[in-house]
């Protein structure tokens, strides 16, 4: 403990001086400045303005002039055009500037009287394609997706290629697992089942694009072994009021409704914005879990129906204090709640003969479930003359989430004679307190450019279980089988990152993050429990090096070659050693000693003009998995433990194809060889490996009455997940039309999703004398109609992120 808080003192003693050196440095770069002045020759406070990439029109900063009508920004070389509004009408539009060095454009006159002057509009003045390279990061573009709109962006997060949702709601990247996922560069703090629910409350129509990024450089937290994935939200900051509504049905066994609401107002240096998005119908799954041990074998089918609603909203706002520094704050709320009824029926056999022996009969109905989050962010940032930048976030998060689930289990002999029964009632709510705070600063050194930064996190949370017996009518708590369960965890984490032009086609970046983890998992049973109390306290400190090199031509393209070392710290409640009762005949239970897993990533990326080629390997180590294992009574028990080591080499291609001027098509084919090796005393020395592929299709063409039509498909060949489950094969085929109204200002979206009802997931799992078979086919094919309508000034349009600074450690709630 001693020697830990020494390396932090050190740490931080290192920060400070990079930063001290920082603010001293002198500064270096290209800058672009200059004065915004009306007619009369008077400073013009509060001019928007926006500098357009020159190539594709782009915008690539933004900012308003000062009180003395002054601007400055910093950019890359290239060439630009600068654009200047004010009170919402174009003032000035300049030519393409070419700039190599710093420049300064003098004063600019713009004519003030409104009656003078156009309406801006800035856009693209090309066309986005579905998939963009832009450095590390691969873009997919899903708000260009029509049969995208009308769901969940959990739902919608499966037609991103490489991202697999499995039947637990857990997600894979290019076939790896630990996938760490944001929104808006901020991390949820939530683990599988609750992050579910959080993008069940999301409308994917408040999606813009998806980031996959493979290799994050050291400003990320380290966590994601997998990559990480980054949702990125619709926004606006066109001047003056303005927003869309978009309203929506859909119909697979039921009939389900989406609205989502997002407003924007921007006057002078205010900037206010909210959304409100909901999601209302029942989900209806089916699913078998049959296994075979110990001479009998088990056939379960299950009925699930989800009767959540789930609904989501966000409040916020911007005040730039000048064309530099922007002060914000940002308030989130997430809510789930609703009943559900799942009705499983298990038919025991023996083996050798095949007769019937038993039949269990199950119930388990949820009279009340939710799930709140609430999250609020302050922001400040500063971006200066020089290349100078300054972001800081403080985040505070709440989670609260409770559920009733009242179990009754009747077993009957193969007559149909009721034989025995136990009826139980589930009463589990979880609590979760997030807090952080992280500042990043940039600076220029020599030839290049420093980045520096330090985040600390802290987490509580705690976990009720209490089960009751319910076979007499009354509730009586059963203390062997109800505890209380606490976790603490504080992350502390520094990090250098240096990037330099070597040449004009040469680029290299290479960073070190250093996050020491402190964590106590405190297990308390109810006193007179047969339980035993269990205290587990952890400290460790990691270093996690990451490099990247680019060479970048215009005649032979891009070339990058980098690397990057990241962690899966165990998820809060696998952590947790009491078993919990999933049905009559099986439990989960946590792992105390389960460690995290590590992954070091070497990755190789090409792109040319609409074409792109990656390949990667990944060598895991301490690999973590969830195991089945077989209890007295023919019972199962699924326990998380570290089991070996994992490779994956994986290739990419991703073609964007332009057929003729109506039709282009969007083509990724991803293929990946996994393998496991395990070597443990309880399970002995063996090796699963398995090659496999996705293909992601997507089509858009022109049809007459100026409709467009998109045709996608995704294609999932045999794979492995976990340790040694093997994944059959599925497909899927959606079909969408798409009509623009009302001179553009309104949309009508119509789609069908898995037309063949091929998206069903089978799988196959054997260890030591258990064999698992699993099945599961959700409400996959759906029709949905949806339309939205655009209102206010939307003649503006910019690339602008709302950030925070929570990247970390959410997922593993």
């Amino acid at each position: 403990m001693i020697i830990s808080k020494l390396k932090l003192t050190y740490l931080f003693i290192f920060l400070l001086c990079i930063f001290s050196k920082g603010f001293a440095q002198s500064n270096s770069g290209i800058t672009i400045k200059g004065i915004i002045k009306n007619t009369q020759n008077d400073a013009i406070d509060g001019a928007t303005l926006f500098l357009k990439n020159g190539a594709d029109g782009e915008v690539v900063k933004q900012g308003l002039t000062n009180t003395d009508g002054t601007f400055s920004f910093a950019v890359a070389k290239g060439g630009y055009v600068l654009v200047v509004s004010y009170l919402g009408v174009l003032a000035y539009q300049s030519e393409v500037l070419k700039l190599s060095d710093h420049t300064d454009l003098g004063i600019i006159k713009i004519e003030t009287a409104a009656r003078s002057l156009k309406e801006i509009v800035i856009q693209s003045s090309g066309k986005k394609p579905l998939i963009r390279i832009e450095g590390r990061k691969m873009i997919y573009n899903i708000e260009k997706s029509i049969t995208a709109q009308g769901t969940n962006v959990l739902e919608a997060l499966k037609k991103t290629p490489g991202v697999i949702v499995n039947q637990d709601n857990s997600i894979t990247l290019n076939g790896a697992s630990g996938a760490l996922l944001m929104i808006n560069g901020r991390q949820t703090y939530l683990q599988t089942e609750e992050l579910a629910q959080l993008l069940k409350s999301m409308s994917s129509s408040d999606l813009k694009s998806i980031e996959i990024i493979r290799n994050p450089s050291a400003e990320y937290d380290a966590s994601g072994t997998g990559g990480i994935i980054n949702l990125v939200l619709q926004k606006s900051i066109a001047e003056g009021f303005n927003g869309s509504i978009n309203n929506g049905i859909a119909y697979g066994l039921t009939v389900k409704q989406n609205t989502s609401l997002n407003l924007n107002f921007r006057k002078g240096k205010i900037n206010l914005f909210g959304s409100y998005n909901h999601n209302f119908g029942h989900f209806a799954m089916d699913y078998d879990n049959d296994r075979t041990t110990n001479g009998k074998i088990y056939l379960n089918s299950s009925h699930d129906v989800d009767k959540k609603h789930n609904i989501g909203s966000t409040v916020g706002a911007d005040y730039a204090i000048d064309t530099a520094k922007t002060i914000g704050i940002v308030m989130n709320g997430n809510f789930s709640g609703g009943g559900g009824l799942i009705t499983p029926i298990t038919n025991i056999f023996d083996q050798s003969t095949g007769q019937l022996l038993q039949t269990l009969r199950s119930q388990s109905s949820y009279p009340s479930q939710k799930a709140n989050r609430y999250n609020v962010n302050l922001n400040y940032r500063y971006k200066g003359n020089k290349n100078n930048t300054l972001d800081i976030d403080a985040d505070y998060g709440i989670f609260d989430a409770a559920t009733k689930n009242l179990s009754t289990n009747t077993f009957y002999s193969p007559e149909g004679e009721f034989q025995s029964a136990n009826n139980f009632l589930v009463a589990n709510s979880r609590d979760i307190k997030l807090y952080a705070v992280k500042a990043d600063y940039g600076f220029p050194v020599g030839k290049g450019r420093m980045v520096t930064g330090a985040k600390y996190s802290d987490v509580s949370a705690r976990n009720i279980f209490d089960q009751y017996d319910v076979n007499s009518g009354v509730n009586v708590i059963d203390i062997n089988l109800s505890n209380t369960f606490k976790y603490q965890e504080q992350i502390t984490a520094g990090y250098l990152k240096y990037e330099t032009s070597l040449n004009d086609a040469l680029q290299m970046d290479i960073g070190v993050r250093l996050e020491n983890t402190h964590s106590t998992g405190d297990l308390k049973p109810h006193e007179g429990s047969t339980q035993s109390a269990d205290l587990v306290t952890r400290n460790y400190l990691n270093v996690f090096p990451t490099a990247s090199i680019t060479y970048k031509t215009k005649e032979s393209g891009a070339y990058n070659l980098s690397f990057a070392r990241r962690v899966d710290r165990p998820a809060y409640n696998d952590l947790n050693p009491f078993s919990y009762p999933v049905d009559e005949l099986s439990y989960w239970k946590g792992n105390p000693f389960l460690q995290p897993q590590y992954a070091n990533t070497l990755a190789l990326q090409y792109s040319y003009k609409n074409t792109t080629v990656s390949a990667g390997y990944t060598h895991t180590s301490d690999l973590s998995s969830q195991i089945t294992e077989v209890l007295e009574g023919n019972r199962i028990i699924m326990v998380p433990r570290n089991i070996g080591f994992q490779n994956n080499i994986n290739l990419t291609v991703t073609q964007q194809i332009d057929l003729v001027k109506w039709w282009n098509m969007s083509l990724t084919g991803i293929g990946y060889w996994l393998e496991n090796k395990v070597g443990t005393a309880a399970y002995g020395d063996y090796s699963r490996s398995r090659l496999a592929g996705t293909i992601n299709i997507q089509q858009n063409f022109k049809i007459p009455g100026h409709i467009t039509v998109e045709i996608a498909g995704v294609v999932n060949s045999k794979n492995i997940s976990g340790l040694n489950t093997y994944v059959k094969g599925n497909s899927q085929i959606d079909l969408g039309l798409q009509k623009n109204l009302m001179n553009d200002k309104a949309t009508l979206k119509l789609a069908v999703t898995d037309l063949l009802r091929t998206n069903k997931i089978n799988t196959d799992t054997q260890l030591n004398n258990l064999v698992l078979h699993t099945t599961y086919a959700g409400e996959s094919r759906q029709i949905r109609l949806n339309f939205t309508y655009r209102f206010g000034n939307n003649k503006i349009k910019t690339k602008d992120d709302r950030e925070s600074g929570l990247q970390n450690e959410s997922q593993r709630l």
